[in-house]
């Protein structure tokens, strides 16, 4: 039986137009969501309230294609990121840094010290907003709810109770799941590390922050 079944249920009434089912969605929606997105604009508190709406009202436009195969709420945090995405690249502006997810002090270092040199010369804020852009992505690709659970609990900086009560589930399993996510993270990190590309961004990051 699929786990999401009560998800599940909600979307197939929101997909019939109960109004009670739609209400419900909203309010109990709506304030996680508010939280996501606070965490992603620099606390903007006008910009969460409304991409939050917007998150909203496209989950309903896009609810048929939901099939369960993640919570529902993970499912609109992927359209809230993409909203955040577009209104970013639109208007010009810098995501806010993904706090120090792996547990390797160099890697703390470097994500605790991007936001750091925001002001410094162009090439440094180039190479920040590249490194931003990085992490955000292996967030985004990271499988299962792996990249949430890691917003969650080291950005958003929820308690392991917490995001057990937010996902139905016990803290024992929330503290598996993060431990394998972290693994995940740092697999994959460890991976793009091998490529030139990204192994010269993040020594030249190191070299500006020692220099």
């Amino acid at each position: 039986m699929n786990k999401y079944r009560t998800d599940i249920k909600l979307a197939q009434s929101l997909i019939k137009g109960d109004e009670n089912a739609f209400n419900s969605f909203f309010d109990d929606y709506h304030p996680r969501l508010f939280r996501f997105i606070m965490s992603r604009v620099d606390q903007d508190y006008d910009l969460a309230h409304d991409l939050a709406q917007e998150t909203l009202c496209k989950a309903i436009d896009k609810v048929a294609s939901y099939r369960g195969e993640a919570a529902l709420f993970t499912w609109m945090c992927q359209i809230s990121r993409s909203l955040i995405h577009a209104y970013f690249i639109k208007n010009r502006k810098q995501a806010k840094v993904i706090q120090p997810l792996a547990e390797t002090e160099e890697m703390r270092n470097i994500l605790e010290n991007i936001a750091m040199n925001d002001q410094h010369q162009p090439e440094q804020i180039t190479m920040n907003q590249q490194l931003k852009q990085i992490l955000e992505e292996v967030l985004d690709h990271l499988p299962k709810d792996y990249g949430n659970m890691l917003t969650w609990k080291y950005v958003d900086q929820l308690s392991v109770q917490t995001i057990a009560e937010q996902l139905s589930t016990t803290q024992i399993a929330v503290q598996s799941t993060l431990a394998r996510a972290r693994k995940s993270f740092q697999q994959v990190i460890k991976k793009m590390l091998q490529h030139d590309t990204l192994k010269d961004l993040l020594s030249g990051h190191v070299e500006n922050n020692h220099g």
